[in-house]
């Protein structure tokens, strides 16, 4: 039985282009960030594959909620990382393939996720997970404040309390105290800072 007389037979909604104003509306939904994952050496073992899995739930979140998304390798340097896409294929091999090894300096993956967001619009993230310390404090702390001025927000969460209080020293969130994981739920952690991201 059919239920409804009348027979609709007009293109869908979603058949007709966009209009000019589309990117300017959607710009203020979701936006983009950079997921940066420590991958020192202190990061081998069993930390790394929870950390691997933490990204991946990390990636879905924010996509979902509308955000492009970069995947990022830190070390003393940046190991490796993709540029800002709403596909997430290159970002699940470049965490699939992450391999330990290294110490720690921030500040090179604070420039390179810089490039990546100066210019974009909406709302700009810095995501950050380690395990240990930002290398050199001062300069860290420097090139996040000027990040900072930019309108780019940062957030952090460390294993451990005293890693957690490091890399807090580079966070913009002024609400919360320091994101902390433990050994058993690093893969909880990293997806929970998506939590951090602003839904419109």
């Amino acid at each position: 039985m059919q239920w409804i007389k009348k027979v609709y037979e007009a293109a869908g909604l979603t058949q007709y282009p966009l209009g000019k104003h589309f990117a300017e509306l959607q710009s203020q939904f979701g936006g983009s960030v950079v997921l940066c994952l420590d991958v020192s050496g202190s990061m081998a073992a069993d930390r790394l594959p929870q950390a691997k899995e933490g990204c991946r739930r990390f990636l879905t979140e924010a996509l979902a909620a509308g955000y492009s998304v970069a995947g990022l390798l830190w070390h003393h340097d940046v190991e490796g990382y993709t540029e800002l896409d709403r596909d997430r294929c290159a970002m699940d091999q470049l965490f699939a393939g992450a391999r330990a090894g290294g110490s720690n300096d921030i500040v090179p993956a604070l420039h390179v996720s810089e490039r990546m967001l100066v210019g974009r619009t909406g709302d700009r993230v810095i995501a950050i997970f380690g395990d240990g310390d930002l290398g050199d404090p001062a300069s860290a702390r420097r090139e996040a404040n000027r990040i900072a001025s930019q309108g780019i927000r940062v957030i952090t969460c460390g294993l451990g309390d005293a890693s957690a209080e490091e890399l807090s020293a580079i966070s913009t969130e002024t609400d919360h105290v320091a994101r902390v994981a433990r050994q058993e739920n690093i893969a909880d952690s990293i997806a929970d800072m998506a939590r951090g991201l602003r839904r419109k």
